[in-house]
């Protein structure tokens, strides 16, 4: 029986070229996209056995603390300004107007007993 054969490869070969104008597509506008969490997995964290912490504090040496019993009043000066003023006036005449301006002063030393303060000896 003569047949008529298949070839099994065929060789095809296309000349030419299409143009669909695709160049020039241009998207003016996006879509709007959404998007949402729906559900967050549960964690779950087990802690079985804390550790065990251990602190030991201890003091080697306490500092020296000196106190003094003849503490005075060092010898200091105060300085206070003064200004006074007296008036006298008798119907809204003034009879006397006198006026005080200096310095008052304080002056802070070791007590030392004055001869007046120690009576007659």
């Amino acid at each position: 029986m003569g047949g008529v054969t298949i070839p099994k490869a065929y060789d095809i070969t296309l000349h030419g070229g299409a143009d669909m104008d695709l160049d020039n597509i241009h998207i003016k506008e996006m879509p709007q996209v959404n998007m949402a969490i729906k559900e967050i997995p549960s964690l779950s964290i087990a802690v079985t056995q804390l550790p065990t912490i251990r602190l030991e504090m201890a003091v080697k040496e306490l500092p020296t603390i000196r106190l003094d019993a003849d503490v005075g009043i060092k010898p200091t000066r105060v300085s206070m300004p003064m200004n006074t003023h007296v008036c006298l006036k008798l119907l809204g005449l003034k009879l006397l107007d006198l006026s005080l301006c200096g310095e008052n002063m304080v002056i802070i030393e070791p007590y030392v007993p004055r001869s007046a303060e120690t009576g007659c000896a």
